[in-house]
């Protein structure tokens, strides 16, 4: 399974790192930048839960997909599919340049 992730995250332009938590907040693997870093996967996980209990849609109870933080050097990519949470890392600059 290890392999298959690494090349999901290898796709992913200017990724100095990832995570991939379960429902609980759990890492499940990590890599980069962010492996082993439960620090950040505490805060990440609780962002998580916060956007959680926000509706997307004005009318129905609609959850987020994936939502981005970024701060002056770094773009965190997360979404939430298969019961698990994923976050890669990557570098500002790319992002500006979409």
């Amino acid at each position: 399974m290890s392999s298959s992730i690494n090349k999901v995250f290898d796709n992913v332009p200017d990724c100095v790192g990832y995570l991939i938590m379960n429902e609980d907040g759990s890492v499940e693997h990590s890599h980069g930048d962010l492996q082993n870093n439960e620090q950040a996967a505490n805060l990440i996980y609780k962002m998580v839960l916060c956007a959680a209990k926000v509706s997307v849609h004005p009318t129905r109870q609609l959850a987020f997909k994936r939502f981005t933080v970024s701060d002056d050097q770094y773009v965190y990519c997360i979404a939430c599919a298969n019961h698990r949470i994923y976050v890669a890392k990557r570098r500002q600059e790319s992002s500006t340049l979409a």
